[in-house]
C-alpha cells in the first residue's frame, strides 16, 4: 500500500520547483492538505489529480503532466494546424462557436469543436483527400 500524503518538500522535489512557489501552490489550495503533528502534508491521490489536469508544471521524473486534457489542444498547437499566428487563433475564437476551456493560466481549444468549425469553415478547410486530423500528427 502506497503513501497516502507526501510532505512539502517532497512534492517540491517531485515537481523541481523551489519553496516559495510550492507554498505558492498550497495557498492557492490546488490540492486537498492535511496537518500531521504541525507539518503540513499534501494527499497524493488530489496531487495526481490536479497534475493530470495541469500543464504549467513537471515532474522531474519525465511523467508528462496533463493527462486529462488529451481531448483539447492548445492555441500554439491550433495556429500551427491552421497555418496562421496565434493572434489570427484569439481573434477565431472570440468570433466563432469553439469551445474554449480554461486551464490554469491557459487556454486549451477543444479538439472537436475545432475539427467541426474547420469542416464548416471554407477558408480553414483542406481540401486535398490527404487530410491530417486534429491531433493525429
Amino acid at each position: 500500500m502506497g503513501k497516502k500524503s507526501i510532505s512539502v518538500p517532497e512534492m517540491r522535489a517531485m515537481l523541481g520547483i523551489g519553496k516559495t512557489e510550492s507554498y505558492w501552490l498550497l495557498k492557492k489550495k490546488y490540492f486537498e492538505t492535511v496537518v500531521v503533528f504541525g507539518k503540513i502534508r499534501v494527499l497524493v491521490d488530489s496531487f495526481e489529480a490536479w497534475y493530470a489536469n495541469q500543464t504549467w508544471y513537471k515532474k522531474v521524473d519525465g511523467t508528462p503532466p496533463g493527462q486529462n486534457l488529451t481531448h483539447t489542444i492548445s492555441i500554439q498547437e491550433a495556429a500551427d494546424i491552421l497555418s496562421v499566428g496565434t493572434s489570427t487563433v484569439y481573434e477565431l475564437l472570440k468570433r466563432n462557436p469553439i469551445t474554449v476551456y480554461q486551464i490554469g493560466r491557459h487556454k486549451r481549444i477543444d479538439k472537436e469543436s475545432l475539427e467541426k468549425w474547420r469542416a464548416a469553415s471554407p477558408r480553414y478547410r483542406q481540401e486535398h483527400e490527404g487530410r491530417v486530423n486534429i491531433g493525429s500528427e
